[in-house]
């Protein structure tokens, strides 16, 4: 009607007409937003599980339709207040789930006779003489759990998604972009030298620091050091009341998926303290495939491990086609699969698995409202990690923890995600120069941007190549795909975007205690070919950044605050030599090219 009516008025009452429109819409959505905002609920979760997938956003929400999260404006003390009784309310819900449906009891860690995963199983292309430790078979017959313990498992976890399922978590209470460490002890030196770093490079994003429970103290820290690098510490007093926090022993691997849901941003990068950016993030956010699956994983070097029992207990059916060869899951299986029988088929290439290589959590990319379920799942997988869910995800292989939860709770509500395909790179140097004494000090993530874009590039070429009837080639080889489109098997083509620091960690107490990173009395760089972090002398600047703040401004800091004089001069005594080092051979390190093609 109003367009009938518009051909007929003149195009100067057409356009106050408009305007008088525009004007009530905008004053109506402000009235909405300012008295509504936290009213609304996120209430996909349980129409997933009663099989009604039309409430889950299958694809990520439009723009338009979360703009109000991504809003940086500071709310009012009121709507702080609010967002935070509600967030209460909330979450103590939540963990009245997660301890009325936590499984009793804990892993013998036992495992079978018949157990074959005497080591690590790489997860590179060139690699496959070992892959046949991955079938079905061979990985049931390791870690050994009750078909009692099994039954009980299956039931708790079946009862906790439904109690979950009937929640509603309020529209706004999350807003937002950001990134979010956990600091405490050391781990607050640690993020300080990140955030640094990350300002450095020119990074602008908002950082939360959240201090876990019983290891306050950093004042100078929050309260002076981090609001000038547009920095903050948190708590879990942000969201959860005092009553769950007193009654759970919240530690380790835990802390991460708590700095998840404690963390005020909707769309962040949890980011391990020891793992440095080396190119600046502030797009992150609106690049592809994040835009698109709202979760993105960076790989660890082996391949999945997991046990056919927890497919069992998550009541996940497995098979019966293969669906993938590994990180291949863009070329028809028919391809590369000589024959039905699929007993010889690696378990994480079936239908239904969570899919290789493992994954490595130092840093991961999430939108919480479209991935709430995948937070509130692995919540429960990490509160019962360390009883159940760690040795039953990892059996063996390095790195249990946390690092597979996130992953398995977005497979089992069949969420999209996207898992960086180039393997991981490593940076360390030759101890005492010899060749074959390698000692890794970083594991280098590459840029998913760039990782997404060979991706779909050996998608095209596969539907190019082949049909989806296609018949077993005999010249189909996942070495020379992954070379093709990914690199040189090493890890080096992919330019890098994180190096995470863990061998050691740039903490200077325990490196001075050590007289690490010296030989024959002389200081050696442990970062050797820059050349893969472009020439960010990342080492350089982590040294110079304790020695300011340590050493020359004396933060305090609650790790060394027992620290006696005689220790802390001999810790910044180690820091100034090294960074007198560093800075005497930067311009050579700068210029080195890494020959070793490691």
């Amino acid at each position: 009607m109003i367009l009938v009516l518009t051909r007929r008025l003149s195009k100067t009452v057409r356009l106050v007409i408009f305007t008088i429109l525009c004007c009530i819409l905008f004053l109506t959505a402000n009235h909405i937003i300012k008295s509504g905002i936290l009213t609304d609920s996120w209430d996909f979760i349980p129409s997933h599980l009663t099989g009604d997938k039309s409430g889950i956003p299958q694809e990520p929400a439009k723009p338009d339709a979360y703009a109000i999260h991504e809003d940086q404006r500071p709310l009012s003390d009121d709507l702080k207040y609010e967002r935070q009784v509600k967030l209460h309310k909330y979450f103590e819900k939540v963990f009245q789930h997660i301890k009325e449906f936590s499984p009793v009891g804990r892993s013998s860690k036992k495992y079978g006779k018949g157990c074959r995963l005497d080591e690590n199983v790489v997860g590179r292309p060139d690699s496959v003489d070992r892959w046949d430790l991955l079938t079905t078979k061979n990985l049931g017959q390791c870690l050994e759990i009750s078909k009692s313990d099994r039954d009980m498992l299956k039931k708790k976890h079946n009862s906790y998604v439904n109690a979950i399922s009937l929640l509603s978590l309020p529209k706004g209470a999350y807003q937002g972009r950001g990134i979010v460490t956990v600091g405490g002890g050391q781990f607050s030196v640690l993020s300080l030298v990140m955030i640094k770093m990350l300002r450095k490079l020119g990074t602008t994003l908002p950082v939360e620091v959240l201090i876990p429970p019983g290891e306050e103290g950093d004042e100078q820290l929050c309260k002076q050091v981090f609001p000038e690098l547009n920095a903050k510490c948190i708590s879990l007093s942000d969201v959860l009341p005092a009553s769950v926090i007193s009654n759970f022993a919240f530690k380790g691997y835990q802390l991460k998926s708590l700095a998840i849901i404690a963390s005020s941003f909707q769309d962040l990068l949890l980011l391990d303290a020891d793992n440095i950016p080396v190119v600046p993030l502030d797009n992150i956010f609106d690049a592809e495939p994040y835009k698109f699956t709202k979760l993105v994983l960076w790989p660890d070097f082996w391949r999945r491990t997991t046990s056919p029992i927890y497919y069992e207990v998550a009541d996940i059916p497995v098979g019966p086609e293969r669906v993938r060869n590994c990180m291949d899951d863009f070329t028809p299986p028919s391809v590369y699969t000589e024959s039905s029988d699929l007993d010889k088929v690696p378990l994480h290439d079936l239908q239904g698995t969570v899919p290789d290589v493992s994954t490595e959590s130092g840093q991961i990319l999430i939108n919480k409202y479209y991935h709430l379920p995948t937070v509130l799942l692995s919540l429960y997988y990490n509160v019962n990690g360390p009883t159940w869910y760690y040795p039953m995800f990892s059996q063996k292989a390095a790195g249990e923890g946390d690092k597979e939860t996130f992953i398995a709770s977005a497979n089992f509500y069949e969420l999209k995600y996207y898992q960086v395909k180039s393997i991981p790179g490593v940076e360390g140097y030759r101890i005492d120069g010899n060749p074959s004494n390698f000692r890794g000090v970083a594991i280098l993530q590459h840029d998913f941007r760039e990782d997404y874009k060979g991706y779909m590039k050996a998608q095209t070429h596969a539907k190019e190549k082949y049909l989806e009837s296609a018949t077993l080639d005999p010249d189909y080889s996942l070495e020379k795909l992954y070379k093709q489109y990914f690199g040189n098997g090493k890890g080096d083509d992919i330019p890098f975007m994180f190096a995470h620091c863990n061998f050691p960690k740039f903490e200077p107490w325990v490196l001075s205690a050590r007289d690490d990173l010296i030989e024959n009395g002389h200081h050696i760089r442990s970062f050797t070919s820059l050349d893969k972090l472009q020439n960010f002398d990342l080492e350089l600047e982590a040294f110079d950044i304790l020695n300011k703040y340590i050493c020359q401004e004396m933060v305090e800091f609650q790790y060394y605050k027992n620290l006696s004089v005689e220790e802390r001069t001999k810790m910044c005594q180690y820091v100034k030599d090294r960074l007198r080092f560093l800075k005497e051979t930067h311009e050579s390190a700068t210029n080195a090219v890494d020959k070793d093609n490691r």
